[in-house]
């Protein structure tokens, strides 16, 4: 690979979503080891943005009128690409970019755990490029098993890179935090934060909160991130809204903040590419309870409980023990802190550089 040359990374996420936290962060990081640029395929403004070294450097209007797919299209088509490519989501594998090309798998889970058959066979077609990458990098180990296992890749092709957690994810004060938020100060808070999709399985910690809720007059439940009208009819039904709490957004310098007030961070999902919320919540010394499947693991490490998502009994009788004994609390939110220190952003490009080095080196 010639120092002259730059790598091209293509991103169609902004900053804000769980995969644009992956292709932002590896971008600042890499640009100053390695000449980079990044296309970012902005949909809701119809346009593809160029950035260098100091940042947004040029800009092509495309159009806003196009189904997401075609518009990566036209994107893709609008200008000339960098020999080496690397797209940042397993989403845009179907584009035909660049002579060689690096594609990042975040994770497979709408094929295996797809919302509608639709959903599966539309994703199919936008995946349709892995198996023809020159090489693809996975942010997990369990990723990584579910490429070997669906499309029967050889592993070698494959390289897990895990990601990393940004400074502002740090403990704060719990008073200070709980005073910003509007939350109160004298009741145990139990967090969850994620989207409404039913693979992250609010509904169990709903069950066990709804038997916490009968022992436990000072505890409150707080979810970040919308509800599913399930989950709504559940609390409804359970008489249990003046006890739990459904923000369905927050700002993003809030959200540190969500965890530093929180007793304990439950992460009940049933399946994640990587699992970005338990360390955060990690980082900010928050306790975590979370699903002991897919990647959890490889995130929480010794530093947590894990535990079966789908038993709601275990769940009351574990996030109990978590808010009665503050020497157990004290104790997770320390082992949680240095398990967290592993994951930097600076490793997740330092080891993506040498991917390239592997497999754009002697590029022609």
């Amino acid at each position: 690979m010639n120092d002259t040359d730059h790598i091209e990374l293509i991103n169609d996420q902004p900053e804000y979503s769980g995969a644009g936290v992956y292709a932002w962060n590896l971008y600042r990081n890499l640009k100053d080891l390695t000449p980079v640029k990044m296309a970012y395929y902005d949909s809701r403004k119809g346009s593809c943005q160029f950035y260098g070294a100091g940042g947004l450097e040029s800009t092509i209007h495309v159009g806003v009128n196009y189904p997401k797919p075609l518009f990566w299209r036209q994107c893709s088509r609008a200008y000339r690409h960098q020999k080496n490519v690397h797209l940042l989501s397993q989403n845009l594998s179907f584009l035909r970019a660049g002579n060689k090309r690096i594609i990042t798998c975040l994770d497979l889970i709408p094929l295996f755990m797809p919302s509608s058959l639709l959903e599966k066979c539309w994703r199919t077609f936008l995946y349709s490029g892995i198996k023809k990458a020159d090489h693809v990098i996975s942010i997990s180990q369990a990723t990584r098993n579910d490429l070997v296992r669906i499309y029967k890749m050889d592993p070698q092709k494959i390289t897990p890179v895990l990601l990393g957690v940004t400074p502002e994810y740090r403990p704060y004060s719990k008073t200070a935090s709980r005073e910003l938020l509007g939350l109160p100060q004298d009741e145990k808070i139990i967090l969850q934060v994620g989207t409404a999709a039913p693979r992250k399985n609010f509904i169990t910690v709903l069950r066990a909160f709804s038997r916490i809720a009968r022992e436990n007059t000072q505890a409150r439940l707080v979810k970040v991130g919308p509800a599913g009208k399930g989950d709504m009819e559940y609390i409804a039904r359970e008489n249990l809204s003046s006890r739990v709490l459904v923000r369905e957004s927050a700002a993003k310098e809030h959200l540190p903040h969500y965890y530093a007030a929180a007793d304990v961070f439950v992460f009940p999902s049933l399946y994640e590419g990587f699992g970005l919320p338990a360390l955060e919540a990690m980082a900010c010394g928050c306790p975590v309870i979370a699903s002991d499947n897919s990647s959890i693991p490889e995130v929480v490490g010794g530093a947590g409980i894990m535990i079966d998502p789908r038993n709601d009994l275990l769940w009351k009788e574990k996030i109990l023990s978590v808010l009665s004994d503050s020497n157990l609390s004290r104790e997770m939110a320390s082992q949680g802190l240095e398990q967290a220190r592993l994951f930097t952003w600076q490793r997740t490009a330092g080891e993506t550089l040498q991917v390239y080095h592997k497999i754009f080196e002697n590029s022609a």
